[in-house]
């Protein structure tokens, strides 16, 4: 936004070109005068460097080359450096904000419904607008709500992190900006170096806790996509979700069942609760003998006209899920259904879905983990615990997908290979994923902070011993050829 001669820059890595545009700096790294000031992140290198943000949370103070713990009076953060509120002028000690000696408006300027100003000249432009509106992106008009992608700082309209000001002034555009190194993100801080942090996605993906794009949250075991296109987590009470709500589960914890809150639309999630008990009577289940991802559900019903549907007892007369029935429990499932231990199942719907993925006949074809059932039998085709699917039972080499907490190094799904541990990779991450190029990404970590390793997926520790390693071998190269030739010299 250009407010007189000044255009204000609106993320604490820009800068200002000279031409009406804010442009990412090419160089953050601070002078050492300024990093004895407290100073994180800087404008490029030269006799003028300033700060750009401070270590500790702190702020940028006025003078641009000190840190401090609040801005001074009449100033405020924006967001991390002290800028001048509307009406007020930078001494020219820099150290204070005056009041301006002139913000009455030109004419013109009042009747767009400009209130106060910057100083009277050829480009003067709007400070506030009367009627609490907003000084819209031109700086010479005023309007109740500031365009699409713009937001008011706080009374002038400015474009939002990746968007740029159109030519005519009246619009925000989506930047066509590359400088990020995060694969899929729009605007980040610190762009390609490796303090790099993601703060804003493309439009198909979302932001994780560790700043990293995704194109879907479930990629991340407990968490959900949110309309603000960041990843947040679950409910405590589920262990997958779709929403923030306890009535919008996915999964739940061990012990516990998932009863939807609509059976017809499962993708709405519902609650969990308590799992099989048995009851006296004629009504409910007479055994809870199935056991599904740790949580007991019914395998016979009190009434011998039900049978246990998705691990509780239904009425089998609206809709036949069974076709034959015995003393409360199925023994042949319609098509659609699986049988399990006594009752039909549905492979889109909990708990089914845990165990097989498709079903022919009544029976399981094949398991969720991937493997072909057994004569409709899962139970014997386990992958290994370090898979999420597989291409050959309880053989940790044969992973084609990983558990939450591992990853395959190739990254490639087709092909089967081990799975290891995130936190063997990079220390202190709970979920990540990795690609065929070899990186690692964090996705989860313990501290809420995480990110990718190097590009070759090495930590720097590894970096470290290789380093090592090279100095001795052409430290002892060096020494070797001096000692050859020192000893042909004499001969």
């Amino acid at each position: 936004m250009l407010v007189g001669l000044l255009l204000i820059c609106t993320t604490v890595l820009a800068k200002y070109n000279g031409r009406d545009v804010c442009e990412k700096s090419s160089n953050t790294e601070c002078a050492q005068g300024l990093k004895d000031a407290g100073c994180l992140t800087c404008t490029e290198a030269g006799h003028d460097q300033t700060c750009l943000t401070c270590s500790g949370g702190q702020k940028v103070l006025l003078d641009g080359t000190s840190c401090g713990a609040d801005c001074p009076e009449n100033s405020a953060a924006n967001p991390s450096v002290c800028v001048c509120n509307p009406g007020y002028n930078l001494n020219s000690g820099k150290t204070a904000c005056e009041k301006s000696s002139n913000t009455e408006c030109a004419q013109g300027l009042k009747d767009a419904g400009c209130l106060t100003c910057t100083e009277a000249g050829h480009d003067q432009t709007c400070l506030t607008c009367s009627g609490g509106q907003k000084v819209l992106l031109d700086g010479t008009s005023c309007g109740a709500d500031c365009p699409e992608n713009s937001a008011a700082n706080p009374s002038v309209c400015v474009c939002n992190p990746g968007y740029n000001l159109n030519s005519g002034k009246t619009a925000c555009e989506k930047s066509s900006n590359t400088e990020c190194s995060t694969p899929n993100c729009k605007a980040c801080d610190n762009p390609k170096t490796d303090r790099e942090v993601c703060t804003e996605c493309n439009d198909n993906s979302y932001l994780t806790p560790t700043s990293q794009c995704v194109p879907d949250c479930t990629a991340i075991k407990g968490y959900y996509g949110d309309t603000d296109k960041k990843c947040k987590k679950c409910h405590d009470t589920c262990t997958e979700c779709v929403g923030p709500a306890n009535s919008q589960c996915s999964a739940c914890p061990a012990s516990k069942a998932l009863t939807y809150s609509d059976s017809a639309y499962p993708d709405r999630g519902g609650t969990c609760g308590d799992a099989c008990k048995t009851t006296e009577g004629s009504t409910g289940c007479k055994v809870c003998g199935s056991t599904i991802g740790e949580t007991l559900y019914c395998s016979q019903c009190n009434n011998n006209d039900q049978a246990p549907l998705n691990g509780n007892c239904a009425a089998n007369s609206r809709t036949a899920f069974c076709t034959t029935v015995s003393d409360g429990a199925c023994t042949q499932c319609a098509a659609g259904y699986f049988l399990k231990d006594g009752g039909c199942y549905e492979t889109n719907k909990q708990p089914g879905k845990q165990v097989c993925s498709s079903a022919q006949g009544g029976a399981c074809q094949t398991c969720a983990n991937g493997l072909q059932a057994q004569n409709g039998d899962c139970s014997k085709s386990a992958c290994h615990p370090t898979c999420a699917t597989c291409s050959a039972p309880s053989t940790a080499s044969s992973c084609k997908t990983c558990a939450a907490g591992y990853y395959k190094e190739n990254g490639n799904d087709s092909t089967a290979g081990p799975c290891k541990r995130c936190s063997e990779k990079i220390p202190g991450c709970k979920q990540c994923t990795s690609s065929s190029t070899g990186s690692v990404v964090c996705l989860e970590s313990e501290a809420g902070t995480g990110g990718s390793t190097n590009k070759n997926a090495l930590t720097t520790g590894a970096i470290a011993g290789i380093a090592v390693a090279v100095v001795i071998v052409v430290g002892g190269l060096v020494g070797f050829l001096c000692w050859w030739f020192l000893c042909r010299g004499k001969a």
